[in-house]
């Protein structure tokens, strides 16, 4: 990603991604997986763990991806509607 593409990015996960998170079921999903996370955790072994943990980093990885994936998308069609059409 263009440096300025990032700067974009990053405005927008620190300020506004919230906000719009806040008019999905977001938060919701998030109380269910946490729950659902802790009594996995809690039933583990400390090697089954270790692999969950990394698990999760990648799981992680994959998440910021996709949003980098839907913002570059969202940008390029914002960019193509502002483009004149000319018939």
């Amino acid at each position: 990603m263009h440096d300025l593409m990032q700067i974009l990015f990053d405005y927008i996960i620190d300020n506004t991604h919230s906000v719009y998170c806040l008019q999905t079921r977001c938060r919701e999903y998030e109380v269910q997986r946490k729950s659902a996370y802790k009594k996995l955790w809690d039933q583990l072994t400390a090697e089954q763990r270790e692999l969950l943990e990394e698990y999760d980093r990648y799981s992680n990885e994959v998440q910021t991806e996709e949003l980098y994936a839907m913002f570059l998308a969202a940008f390029d069609q914002s960019a193509a509607l502002l483009q004149r059409h000319t018939a």
